[in-house]
């Protein structure tokens, strides 16, 4: 009588032991060591794949906010404005539409078919190539000398910590597919050249809205993304995205200062004035207007948040390029103009103008709102660092507008991501953001 194997099972077995398979890795072994289980496989290949694709996301990021970043690819605002506005509404009301009996509605968060299957592996494979490297690489904290700092390295990031990180890396991405300026060297053929700057699209006086100051408010392009997006999720949450926007203006930094120094040193050795006359056709750049001369590298620093703000998908392109691939893809991306899509990132109306917060954040503003955060998750309540940050002694009748310091100096918490930090980092490190005044709530009127 044969011994039993594993390949002697019925299919059914088979498929059912692939779908306890842990992980890909696992898998392709299983499939390439045994031709019936690959047969097996690929029965149900792209429903397989599908479940190993949202076990990796459980836990790590909702694979809503994934989707969003995926499907929001080579759509703009200006262009696309009813699909976009769609897009953002079914994102912003993903926990209403899962909650709901309709089950065909709770589908949309799932992947549509095995193409987007893989997108969402790939898109995984980059937030945790940025997760890893933050956890090396994390900006230092001012107040921390840089060989001290050296000792916290590498960072044991917590639960919390990782889920902050991934989903703001998650939210710069769909910032940019949407909101940003165009990537030259990955636009798709045939698209119309359409400005993404939307705010010079349009202009008119936003009705009822005005600023601190009682004036109305009369860029309506600035509402646009606030309503559909930053209206949408919680101040602190915003400022999680800074924390990593300043860490990858950090990432693209040492870039520039490679290319600088490349093309200096190339200038040196010709009487040629232009980069593109000295050199070899093959490494010459189709379209590099901003970089041209010696004296153009010297405006550099002009480039680095704009850069860093063409998102995590082209920043983990463009770490992983040879040199000259790497060089003439920056050169060709600089540009005489930045459009700036991240309000709140050294931008003078950051905090001059206010718009109330939108459905679902609304409630986090609701009266006794310290009392409402607390029942919340804690990957939706704000860090301790940003309550002692934001947070003016207050009643519990004032409302989040009125116990928040606005005019507080924030760029350089927003430099070290202050927002992403568990309290127990905050004090591990002795943050003075701690030693500042208390956050105090009062009881009662104090005449």
């Amino acid at each position: 009588m044969a011994e039993p194997s594993l390949e002697g099972l019925p299919v059914e077995l088979k498929i059912l032991i692939l779908f306890q398979v842990p992980n890909g890795d696992t898998l392709k072994s299983l499939v390439l060591a045994s031709p019936e289980y690959h047969q097996a496989y690929l029965t149900v290949r792209s429903e397989l794949l599908s479940h190993l694709v949202k076990n990796k996301y459980d836990g790590f990021l909702d694979i809503a906010e994934a989707l969003t970043a995926l499907r929001s690819e080579n759509l703009d605002y200006v262009r696309d404005k009813e699909i976009t506005v769609a897009l953002l509404d079914r994102w912003r009301r993903r926990d209403e539409i899962r909650a709901s009996e309709n089950t065909t509605s709770s589908r949309i968060f799932e992947p549509q078919d095995l193409e987007e299957t893989i997108k969402l592996q790939n898109f995984h494979k980059v937030l945790c190539f940025f997760l890893e490297d933050f956890s090396i690489n994390a900006p230092r904290p001012p107040w921390i000398e840089p060989a001290d700092w050296a000792k916290f390295l590498p960072l044991q990031l917590t639960l919390l910590e990782k889920q902050r990180l991934i989903r703001a890396v998650c939210r710069l991405q769909i910032l940019q597919n949407i909101f940003g300026t165009d990537i030259m060297t990955l636009k798709p053929k045939g698209r119309a050249d359409i400005s993404k700057d939307w705010r010079l699209n349009q202009s008119a006086e936003i009705e009822g809205h005005v600023n601190r100051d009682g004036e109305p408010i009369s860029w309506t392009s600035l509402e646009v993304p606030y309503r559909f997006f930053y209206g949408t999720i919680g101040p602190w949450e915003h400022d999680e995205m800074c924390g990593v926007l300043n860490y990858f203006i950090a990432k693209i930094k040492p870039i520039f200062d490679v290319i600088a120094n490349d093309l200096r040193q190339l200038s040196k050795s010709t009487p040629c004035e232009y980069f593109w006359d000295i050199l070899p056709e093959e490494e010459s750049v189709t379209c590099a207007p901003c970089v041209e001369i010696d004296s153009d590298l010297d405006l550099f620093p002009d480039h680095y948040e704009g850069m860093a703000s063409l998102g995590p998908i082209f920043l983990y392109r463009v770490l992983h390029m040879d040199r000259i691939p790497q060089r003439n893809t920056i050169c060709e991306e600089a540009r005489l103009y930045w459009p700036d899509t991240f309000i709140g990132w050294k931008v003078e109306s950051a905090r001059s103008e206010f718009f109330p917060l939108t459905d679902p954040a609304d409630l986090l503003e609701s009266p006794n709102f310290e009392e409402y955060w607390s029942t919340l998750p804690p990957l939706k309540q704000p860090t301790l660092g940003w309550k002692k940050a934001w947070l003016k002694p207050h009643t519990e009748t004032n409302t989040l507008e009125e116990s928040m310091d606005w005019y507080r100096e924030d760029e350089n918490d927003l430099q070290w991501g202050y927002a992403l930090w568990d309290a127990s980092r905050l004090e591990e490190w002795k943050t003075p953001l701690l030693a500042g005044n208390e956050v105090m709530i009062v009881i009662g009127n104090q005449s």
